[in-house]
């Protein structure tokens, strides 16, 4: 870990990390891409210091309300957030400049945060998301060995979406001959209907995946009744 000072922390577009780099370690990240630039190792979190100040001072200048989205690029509820408590500080200036929020997380630390979400909804729009990739928590720890185990992730979303808060949940990624199966792709669909996640998004693959699990399973029943 090491901290850097920033003038501004929101995009153009009204995106915003309070972190850049993770230790969820997963695999399959597309954030530890050289093309993001993230300087000492994906691994080395940058802190951003004064966290909480700097969008604060960038919605007070904004015209009007929009959506702030964050966890597309660096989760913004990673180990660190626990005890440095700088994405809370800055939910709080969101909440309290009655901005909406769109927030992307694999973890349930996300839960030490229902109050701010809750107000945030009330006020606003709030939208909670995390990525669901393998049904198996075993299949989890290898591709994901440092973050929360699905359901985990999914027990969050369920808790969230009891509080009042809705939620989303991420199918990806699908990656060929690893979770592409149709037992992962069932139980994973299987998380969202019974936790009654108000969305479900995945690759054009996950939906094709699920698709032709679909039509094997219909064609399997069909000859099995006429035989």
């Amino acid at each position: 870990m090491h901290y850097a000072d920033y003038k501004t922390m929101l995009s153009p577009g009204n995106g915003m990390n309070v972190y850049r780099g993770c230790t969820h370690g997963r695999i399959c990240c597309d954030s530890r891409s050289s093309r993001y630039r993230t300087g000492r190792g994906f691994e080395d979190v940058e802190v951003k210091r004064g966290a909480a100040p700097i969008p604060d001072g960038q919605l007070r200048r904004k015209r009007r309300p929009c959506m702030i989205g964050t966890g597309s690029m660096c989760d913004p509820h990673i180990p660190l957030e626990e005890g440095l408590m700088a994405t809370r500080g800055c939910l709080e200036a969101i909440e309290r400049r009655g901005f909406g929020l769109s927030i992307l997380t694999k973890s349930d630390l996300v839960l030490r945060d229902p109050d701010l979400l809750k107000s945030i909804n009330a006020k606003a729009k709030c939208v909670a998301q995390t990525t669901l990739t393998t049904f198996d928590d075993g299949l989890c720890r290898k591709l994901e060995p440092n973050a929360p185990a699905t359901s985990d992730r999914v027990r969050a979303l369920e808790a969230l979406r009891d509080a009042g808060v809705p939620t989303v949940a991420w199918l990806c990624p699908i990656l060929p001959f690893i979770n592409d199966t149709e037992e992962n792709l069932r139980g994973l669909l299987g998380y969202c209907a019974r936790r009654g996640s108000g969305g479900r998004c995945g690759s054009g693959r996950a939906r094709r995946c699920a698709t032709a699990a679909g039509n094997a399973s219909t064609r399997a029943r069909t000859a099995s009744s006429r035989g």
